[in-house]
């Protein structure tokens, strides 16, 4: 089911159809989250972890507060499983959650990864806020930084969530190395799944160890099972993707060095980038590249724009050779971008790119129809090859190392993981042999809608929240430095203030910006309030609400300051408020009361 940002779903049969890309037919209640997708960044991974837990808390499959609890395992750590358990907490749900981890610790992947950078959105580029550092989901957010980094910022944002639920003894347990996982229906109940496995049990908020706590052999029932155990082990290669090495540095011990790198998609081609591009990271270097080339970059947006919906077909190098030519000026940039990328070439490495013997040549590599690559990337790969930065090849290994001199420890193999091989090991064979891949791929558009996780329980629930419960809605991520500096003005705002009216008891002042957030234009209050007045009982800062809403709102859309009349009473504001359609909007941000 494709979900649109602008039209998230509302109703159960909405939510229904979409768990359908989640759920094993004919299983017990067995979920598979993004492990059949291709071209997933962490980001679109963690969408898909939320839009689960909402589609299965709108249709009571995870009971809300109050309701009979139920017992809930989900199989793997990464960034998958610990958003989909993260989103439960979030929504204080009556579950008792298990996690499982077959190594030793929380988002193993990625702990200590040094060499290799994470962007939320980057992979969107060229589009508008491709380039924004902050992943801006309302659960484990994040902000661009060495994958090492990323853990810890989403290690403390679980730490918070798990020190701030309200749980009962055993409610959320973990156990890693667990060295034997099996799950299969229950003998007793077929709705219900039978799980054995040998683990440690561990703290959940850290992953840490437990005191005089080694490993047990257990045996369990739950009431459902989400499989979050990623694409499993890469096929071929001697060092993961994720693991430190030393491609993107200068050589210490060769003034040049031959390196294959064998492989179609994203890994292999960031791999051929960082071979030959001096200083090359992924974050920054299409700005470097790209931020001077105004024309260049908008005729970029419109194809990317149509390849993503889909309008052009063909090869996306006959596409990029076609812009060369677009105008005048585009051609002036495009020469310019090459003589600059050359300049960038490294002088210690050369390379060949490896291709499959059915891809035959590089311009195949580029066909629409079976690209494996992202937009981005098949341009940056493009560029490199028109300044003769690697050789494509699809002769065997053997003799490619024999005639260039390649050592083995400079092939780099990126041929993808085995991503049944998970499923064959831990499911039971009748489960396992339910499985249809093609059935269980997610689309990775934001499903919820605005402030979801921002109240406890369903949509239906929020008229009955209470209006303490309400401060947190719709908090997003604010920049530091944005902070910093609209509390800095408020502060003189309200400085200024109290000298020119010393008698008046009540006044405060902040700071709103724009936002663009998943198709949304929102307000978002920049600092909390200054001046003289009552601290609200949690911190404003971060919270948003649609441009629609409240006098802010009005100002925002006339582009003027707007201010009511001298002595004008409440009950005149009310009606004014009324008439100007600026109170709160249906369902979500509906407020039991009726004042703004």
């Amino acid at each position: 089911m494709t979900i649109s940002a602008r039209s998230a779903l509302r109703t159960k049969a909405e939510w229904l159809e979409a768990l359908d890309d989640y759920q094993i037919t004919d299983a017990p209640p067995l979920y598979v989250l993004g492990c059949f997708d291709e071209s997933v960044t962490v980001r679109s991974q963690q969408i898909r972890a939320l839009n689960l837990a909402c589609g299965l808390i709108e249709c009571s499959m995870v009971p809300a507060r109050g309701e009979a609890s139920k017992r809930l395992a989900i199989v793997g750590t990464g960034f998958a499983g610990l958003t989909f358990a993260a989103a439960l907490l979030k929504k204080q749900t009556a579950v008792e959650i298990t996690l499982f981890e077959e190594r030793d610790t929380l988002l193993p992947l990625q702990q200590g990864s040094d060499s290799r950078w994470l962007h939320p959105q980057i992979y969107d580029w060229p589009a508008d806020q491709s380039e924004a550092s902050a992943a801006m989901l309302p659960v484990l957010n994040w902000t661009s930084a060495r994958a090492s980094d990323v853990v810890v910022q989403v290690l403390g944002e679980w730490r918070r969530l798990v020190g701030e639920a309200t749980l009962k003894p055993d409610a959320l347990r973990l156990y890693c190395n667990t060295r034997h996982l099996q799950i299969d229906r229950c003998p007793e109940n077929p709705q219900k799944a039978q799980l054995e496995w040998v683990g440690e049990p561990r703290e959940p908020s850290t992953g840490h160890s437990k005191v005089n706590d080694g490993a047990t052999g257990q045996s369990d029932r739950f009431d459902a099972v989400v499989m979050a155990v990623g694409f499993g082990a890469e096929k071929e290669q001697r060092f993961s993707y994720w693991r430190n090495e030393t491609l993107g540095q200068p050589s210490l011990t060769h003034s040049r060095a031959a390196y294959i790198v064998s492989g179609q998609g994203d890994g292999a081609m960031i791999d051929l980038l960082r071979l030959r591009i001096s200083q090359y990271r992924q974050d920054r270097i299409l700005e470097e590249l790209f931020h001077d080339k105004q024309s260049l970059l908008r005729e970029l947006r419109r194809l990317r724009a149509d390849v993503e919906a889909e309008r052009v077909t063909g090869r996306l190098l006959d596409r990029f050779e076609a812009l060369r030519s677009a105008n005048t000026e585009a051609e002036a940039e495009w020469n310019r971008l090459l003589g600059e990328l050359r300049q960038r070439l490294r002088r210690d490495t050369e390379v060949v790119l490896r291709l499959k013997p059915e891809v035959r040549n590089l311009a195949n590599l580029f066909d629409l129809s079976k690209r494996r690559m992202s937009f981005q990337n098949a341009l940056l790969v493009f560029l490199l090859y028109r300044c003769g930065g690697f050789s494509p090849s699809t002769e065997n290994e053997e003799p490619l190392c024999k005639r260039l001199g390649i050592r083995p420890e400079h092939i780099v193999r990126r041929h993808g993981p085995d991503r049944r091989a998970q499923f064959t090991r831990l499911l039971a064979k009748e489960l396992n042999e339910l499985i249809v891949e093609e059935e269980l791929r997610q689309p990775a558009e934001i499903g919820w809608q605005g402030g979801y996780f921002g109240i406890p329980g369903r949509l239906s629930d929020a008229e009955n929240v209470e209006s303490d419960e309400r401060e947190a809605w719709r908090k997003e991520y604010l920049p530091g430095p944005t902070a910093m500096l609209a509390t800095t003005l408020c502060g003189a705002v309200a400085g200024v203030l109290a000298h020119l009216r010393p008698e008046a008891t009540h006044d405060r002042v902040t700071l709103h910006r724009v936002i663009e957030l998943n198709g949304e234009t929102l307000l978002q209050q920049a600092c909390d309030y200054a001046g003289r007045t009552e601290s609200p009982k949690q911190s404003p800062t971060g919270r948003t609400f649609p441009t629609e809403m409240a006098t802010i709102g009005q100002a925002y859309a006339c582009r003027r300051p707007i201010r009511s009349l001298k002595d004008v009473t409440a009950e005149e504001l009310q009606k004014a408020t009324h008439l100007l359609r600026l109170g709160p909007p249906p369902a979500i941000w509906r407020r039991k009361s009726n004042s703004c």
